[in-house]
């Protein structure tokens, strides 16, 4: 007859037995909430990857629009017998270049304020800049490409080429230093030009 193990044998044998389980269990968890805050980070540092770094290369558009011109009445003209009369040109009231603030953060050309028979405009002239998502132009208060109190002019028509802007009327000028180009989908500076000439 094979003897049978004693009680504290067994007693032993079942601490020992259920130890192990219970530690993988306790360990699982701390591995899950590891693997969590490693995909969360991987996706954090994806979504800035993908929109600056991906998303410019497929998002670019070019508009070329020519510089404002006097408007023409709608009633007929007389011609006189004279030498004609040269048309009015734009007058340059202030003007800046857009700058490079970082690898994903630029923007190149100029940007100037014209006035034309009492109107004035903002022109982008030979432009090229950072794609980005829902960009903005913003007529700024500061100096350091920050939007401050601002004058929204409207969504960026492109990021490459030439384009106008009409400015409200009364506007004062002297309120502001520079154009900034806003990414409201990130809240950051694209870029922008400081002005100058006023």
């Amino acid at each position: 007859m094979t003897p049978r193990p004693s009680g504290a044998l067994c007693n032993a044998t079942a601490r020992f037995g259920t130890a192990p389980r219970v530690k993988v269990a306790r360990a699982s968890i701390p591995r899950l909430a590891l693997a969590i805050a490693v995909g969360v980070v991987v996706l954090a540092a994806a979504v800035p990857i993908v929109a600056f770094g991906i998303v410019p290369i497929f998002v670019r558009s070019t508009v070329h629009e020519a510089m404002p011109a006097p408007a023409v009445g709608a009633g007929p003209v007389a011609v006189p017998m004279t030498a004609p009369v040269a048309a009015p040109t734009p007058a340059l009231v202030a003007s800046g270049m857009l700058r490079r603030i970082s690898a994903v953060h630029f923007g190149s050309g100029q940007v100037s304020v014209y006035e034309l028979a009492g109107s004035r405009y903002l022109r982008f002239e030979n432009v090229a800049i950072a794609g980005a998502p829902n960009m903005y132009v913003y007529l700024s208060d500061r100096s350091d490409g920050q939007p401050g109190h601002f004058t929204d002019l409207g969504p960026l028509k492109a990021t490459d080429g030439s384009f106008n802007y009409p400015l409200p009327e009364g506007l004062d000028l002297t309120a502001f230093h520079s154009v900034v180009v806003w990414c409201r989908a990130f809240a950051v500076t694209v870029t922008y030009a400081e002005l100058a000439g006023r």
